[in-house]
């Protein structure tokens, strides 16, 4: 469980089976080595899989090495003390589990924070509002004559968007979440980035144009951040909002060349910053990379003061 998976591996997998070989307990007294050996072998195909823990005889957990799509059989060896294979303490699924390619007809969070951008900025300046990754080839690449032929006037192009890694936001590990059944997920810390878009606002007239950039830098004054739904099938998850920007570039300006109509225009930059990109589109639960049962919690007691955790009880530092 799961029996799917991205080719790219790094999927948590739980092995139901029996007869796992677990550690020993550790000795009552003196010290050991600090390393746990080695006690079982998991493979995909012919491709050992990374990180296997023994949970008990009967489960085991793993994660997936990269690999070819296609379905695969899935191995465990019961491995002894100096890591070679038991004879006869093996056993083998086949087709078990499969690889596949990330599945781009499922919409991603990547994908719905700039539909969520778009959407806002056609429902709060005009409704002319599109996107484009690039332009038509031009000799002139700084008049913005044929990008603004992607929309009638006046209108809003975001190209874009440049995505740039931003460590402000970024969580460099990994993070603990806690399920309703007290099963406490290890999730891999999330890559953070900044969303870069070049804005270019044209329209044929100067009235407009004027218009057209103080509502745009009004829009962006005005909404600070850039709100949306964490699951788009489960309002009940809240929301989550992203920090938004944007910075204008120059004066407005007045284009036109032979064979083109007058086109005024102003650009721009605007940014989206501290953007995670975590679980691949249409794969449940991508970044989680460990489970375990949730921790006791220590109890409340009445009328007393709480201790600093990892304090000694006993004189305060310093005291005599």
């Amino acid at each position: 469980m799961p029996n799917t998976g991205p080719a790219g591996g790094l999927t948590l997998v739980t092995l139901t089976t029996n007869n796992l070989r677990e550690h020993p307990e550790p000795p009552l007294t003196g010290q050991t080595s600090g390393v746990l050996q080695r006690n079982v072998q998991v493979l995909f195909g012919a491709t050992p899989a990374d990180d296997v823990r023994v949970i008990s005889q009967g489960k085991a957990t793993c994660l997936t090495p990269i690999h070819d799509p296609g379905r695969v059989d899935v191995t465990v060896k019961n491995l002894d003390d100096n890591g070679d294979p038991i004879v006869g303490e093996e056993a083998t699924k086949a087709s078990a589990y499969t690889f596949q390619r990330p599945n781009l007809t499922v919409e991603s969070d990547f994908t719905r924070v700039i539909r969520t951008l778009l959407r806002e900025m056609k429902r709060q300046i005009l409704p002319e509002v599109s996107i484009t990754v690039h332009t038509d080839y031009d000799e002139d690449t700084g008049d913005f004559l044929n990008t603004p032929k992607v929309a009638s006037l006046p209108a809003l192009i975001l190209n874009g968007p440049d995505v740039a890694e931003n460590r402000f936001f970024s969580v460099n590990q990994n993070t603990q979440v806690t399920l309703p059944d007290g099963t406490v997920q290890l999730r891999r810390g999330p890559y953070t980035v900044d969303l870069e878009f070049d804005l270019i606002g044209a329209a044929d007239l100067t009235k407009q144009l004027f218009d057209l950039s103080a509502a745009t830098t009004l829009f962006f004054h005005r909404n600070k951040f850039l709100v949306m739904d964490r699951d788009p099938a489960d309002a009940s998850l809240g929301t989550v909002r992203y920090e938004m920007d944007f910075i204008p570039e120059g004066e407005p300006d007045s284009t036109t060349r032979r064979g083109e109509s007058n086109i005024r225009s102003f650009s721009g930059t605007v940014l989206i910053r501290g953007f995670d990109l975590e679980d691949l589109a249409g794969v449940t639960d991508d970044a989680v990379v460990g489970l375990s049962k949730e921790m006791p919690t220590v109890p409340e007691l009445e009328d007393a003061n709480q201790l600093n955790p990892g304090l000694p009880v006993g004189k305060s530092p310093g005291s005599c």
